[in-house]
C-alpha cells in the first residue's frame, strides 16, 4: 500500500473509533445526574464534529461532494442541537447524537474495509502482471524483483490474516495463511534458478494472485 492510502485509512479508522467512544460517553451522560459529566461529553463530541467540519472544507478532502454536503449538514445539526440545549437535552436528544455518531462510524469502517480490499486486489494483480512480464522479457533481474515484491505482499496478507483484529471467517483466514505459505515455497522454488524458470510453478503463483484479486473485487461489488 502507498503511504497516502495508509494515512487515509488510518485517519478514517481513528475518526471511527473517536465517534464510537464519544457515542458511548454520550450514552452514559444521558442517564447521569452529574451536570459536569454531561457538559464534558457534549463539549468533546462538539469539538470532534467541528474538526470533521474543518476537514470537509479542506481542499485536500477528496470525498464526493454529495457526501461532504451531507456530513456538513450533520455537523451543523450537532452544533445547533448542542449549543441550543446543552445539559438540558432530553434523552431523545442524546439518542439522536448517539445514533449519528454510530452511523457515521459504521460508514467510515465500511470505507476502510472496501479501501483495503481494493488496494490488495490491485497489488495482487500488479504482482501477477510483473511476474508474467519478467518471464516474457526473459529478464532475470526483473523476475527477482517481481518475486521479491510478490513475496512481501503475501507476507503482509498473512500478517493481516493472523491478526486478532481480523474479522474474516476462520476458514477464510486459514486459507489465506495456507496460500501465503504456498506462495513462499513456490517463490523459493522459482528463485533457485531464475535463468531456467520453472514455468509450472510460476504459472501457479500468477493464477493464485489473479484468483484472489478477482475474489476481493467480487466481494467488494456484492458489499
Amino acid at each position: 500500500m502507498n503511504k497516502t492510502t495508509d494515512t487515509q485509512i488510518k485517519d478514517a479508522e481513528d475518526e471511527a473509533k473517536l465517534l464510537m467512544n464519544f457515542a458511548l460517553a454520550l450514552s452514559k451522560a444521558s442517564t447521569s445526574s452529574d451536570e459536569h459529566f454531561k457538559l464534558l461529553a457534549l463539549d468533546e463530541n462538539l469539538k470532534l464534529w467541528v474538526e470533521i467540519e474543518s476537514s470537509l472544507k479542506s481542499a485536500k478532502n477528496l470525498l464526493p461532494q454529495e457526501i461532504k454536503d451531507n456530513l456538513l449538514k450533520l455537523s451543523k445539526y450537532v452544533e445547533r442541537l448542542t449549543l441550543s440545549k446543552g445539559i438540558s437535552m432530553t434523552k431523545s436528544d442524546f439518542d439522536s447524537l448517539i445514533n449519528i455518531n454510530m452511523q457515521i462510524s459504521e460508514g467510515l469502517l465500511d470505507v476502510v474495509k472496501h479501501s483495503l480490499q481494493k488496494e490488495e486486489a490491485f497489488s495482487l494483480l500488479k504482482c501477477a502482471v510483473d511476474l508474467s512480464s519478467a518471464r516474457e522479457n526473459n529478464n532475470s533481474k526483473e523476475l527477482v524483483s517481481a518475486l521479491d515484491n510478490n513475496l512481501k505482499l503475501w507476507i503482509y496478507i498473512k500478517t493481516l490474516a493472523k491478526s486478532k483484529d481480523n474479522k474474516l471467517p476462520e476458514e477464510t483466514k486459514s486459507n489465506l495463511i495456507k496460500l501465503a505459505d504456498y506462495v513462499s515455497s513456490k517463490t523459493l522454488e522459482v528463485g533457485r534458478d531464475v535463468n531456467n524458470v520453472n514455468d509450472k510453478a510460476l504459472d501457479s503463483m500468477i493464477l493464485t494472485n489473479l484468483q484472489i484479486s478477482e475474489g476481493l473485487i467480487s466481494n467488494q461489488k456484492i458489499a
